[in-house]
């Protein structure tokens, strides 16, 4: 039950985001979501990434973390400038790496073990070139999560405090706390 809720909630919110034809595809749109969520042993984690690619050609991460460490919040509203972290763009590249569907290979199969203390990662984006075909993929303790934690700690130094600039104007904010999954009704 639990994927098909993320694939819901994720079409929901790239909806309200239609995609450009053309060319044009993708400029000041999402183009990827990245979601991390869950924990457990009282470390909970609900993060959102949206990857968008503004007027200029660069692309740019938005990020909105919540980390609870027993009774402390920890939350993070940051930014990631491709311009300023080279890596951005290996990590982008890496999607091309991750399976496209949800069958496991059979040595995959027989090592799976339950975690009920893991966050569950996933990944939604374009599945077609123009734009119009959304895909998400989805796991826990295998190649999605796996890539993503690659893909972290990779990251780790680019995120900034500040917006990019386009134009010489910040980009304005797309996520916070009561719009970081499409709005506060959706949880």
């Amino acid at each position: 039950m639990k994927p098909f809720f993320i694939i819901v909630v994720s079409s929901v919110f790239l909806a309200a985001f239609p995609a450009k034809a053309g060319s044009d595809w993708g400029r000041g749109y999402p183009i990827y979501r990245i979601t991390e969520e869950g924990g457990g042993l009282g470390i909970f984690v609900d993060s959102v990434v949206v990857v968008t690619r503004p007027e200029d050609d660069r692309w740019v991460a938005e990020r909105w973390r919540e980390d609870n460490v027993l009774t402390k919040k920890k939350i993070a509203h940051d930014w990631i400038d491709s311009r300023a972290c080279p890596q951005f763009a290996a990590v982008l590249a890496s999607l091309a790496t991750l399976p496209k569907n949800g069958v496991l290979t059979p040595d995959r199969a027989e090592s799976r073990s339950l975690a009920f203390d893991v966050t569950t990662v996933s990944v939604t984006g374009p599945a077609s070139v123009d734009g119009e075909t959304l895909i998400t993929l989805s796991d826990r303790l295998g190649p999605i999560h796996d890539w993503w934690r690659r893909s972290e700690e990779a990251l780790q130094p680019c995120w900034q405090a500040d917006p990019p600039k386009v134009g010489g104007v910040p980009l304005s904010p797309g996520l916070g706390p009561t719009n970081a999954r499409g709005g506060p009704e959706s949880d």
